[in-house]
């Protein structure tokens, strides 16, 4: 009996290790200290009820990516997961390869029913490295960290947060994608610098921050209208910060040398659109700028131009002014604008005295 058992768990264990999948990554710690080093992670943990005509689910799926292995040399608290991560003399050191997270829900009760998905991706071709730096984190893939301090580099993120409901027959929905393009960050002799998407490069420069070209589109949905509201925020080629303090630059081919306090963007478009009924065609919006138009060209209805119009006159030529309102103002003697009282008063006078002196050169002869 004992012999049959023994030969019962021998099956067992010839079949479990035969139908066991190859390891995707090897893990190497070599004069390290508190070194955590872990493969490729899959898990998929669902729920769901259903009671008196009710029905709920809920599903997590999460899985950590990466080929490859995982190796720290003497350093120290490096912590790796997924595959093809480095860490050489670093201290402090998280390298994660790509990641990516579906959670998701639904539920539904008497004719109505809604659900709700959070896909999340992390990703970057290449491996993560982190040589003589302390305190870098890397995300996704393609990051590279030397002689730096504080560095925080993300592969590209992806997300797409929809939900959805129906309710008496009629349909809502929304969704709200968002991601951050490009691969490969690169920071040497830094302190504090933070890189999202790819394409970026920081040297030797302090609170650097450096996002790739980004993409986010609002789009809501009920009956027969919808509406959308995409905007972009990028540019060709890479973001690069040497010897400067401060950088901020997003989209991309941005580039700052010495400089302190310098913000910098690629192009920003953005095109708002309504859509209602089944046939009717979408009307948009563009928020970008529009080049001002030539001298000479007719503008369009509701807008004001104030270069080049002519001006009404306000007086017919030979014609009176009448006075509408307010008190009667005194003539003026013309082209002077003087007023014509004094020039009145002001000949009495010297009349008057040419009077007195007549009489009084008359007596004395």
């Amino acid at each position: 009996m004992r012999a049959r058992c023994l030969l019962v768990i021998a099956a067992l264990m010839a079949l479990t290790l035969g139908t066991a999948r190859t390891a995707l990554a090897d893990n190497n710690a070599t004069g390290s200290v508190g070194a955590v080093q872990t493969g490729p992670v899959g898990v998929t943990p669902t729920a769901d009820v259903s009671q008196a005509g009710a029905t709920a689910a809920a599903s997590v799926p999460v899985a950590v990516g990466g080929s490859g292995n995982n190796t720290a040399t003497n350093s120290v608290g490096a912590v790796q997961a997924g595959g093809g991560n480095t860490s050489n003399d670093s201290t402090g050191s998280v390298q994660v390869s790509s990641v990516s997270a579906s959670p998701s829900a639904s539920a539904g009760a008497s004719g109505s029913s809604a659900s709700a998905d959070v896909p999340v991706t992390v990703g970057g071709d290449g491996s993560n490295t982190a040589s003589n730096s302390t305190g870098a984190a890397q995300i996704g893939g393609g990051n590279s960290s030397g002689g730096s301090t504080g560095v925080l580099q993300s592969g590209s993120p992806q997300a797409s947060p929809a939900v959805g409901a129906s309710i008496v027959g009629e349909a809502v929905s929304a969704s709200a994608p968002v991601g951050v393009a490009g691969s490969g960050n690169s920071a040497a002799d830094s302190v504090g610098a933070a890189q999202v998407g790819g394409g970026n490069a920081v040297t030797r420069s302090f609170l650097a921050a450096q996002s790739g070209a980004m993409t986010a589109g609002t789009t809501a949905g009920a009956g027969g209208t919808t509406t959308s509201a995409p905007v972009t925020v990028g540019g060709g080629g890479s973001n690069s910060a040497t010897d400067s303090i401060g950088a901020a630059q997003v989209g991309g081919g941005n580039t700052a040398t010495g400089s302190t306090g310098t913000v910098q963007s690629g192009p920003v478009g953005a095109t708002p659109s309504v859509a209602s009924g089944p046939t009717a065609t979408a009307a948009s919006t563009p928020a970008a700028s529009t080049p001002a138009s030539a001298a000479g060209a007719p503008s369009s209805p509701g807008t004001r131009t104030s270069e080049g119009a002519p001006r009404p006159n306000r007086n017919t030529f030979g014609a009176t002014k009448t006075p509408t309102g307010g008190p009667q103002t005194l003539g003026q003697l013309p082209f002077t604008g003087l007023g014509l009282l004094l020039f009145v008063l002001l000949g009495l006078t010297l009349v008057g005295t040419g009077l007195t002196t007549r009489a009084r050169t008359r007596l004395s002869v």
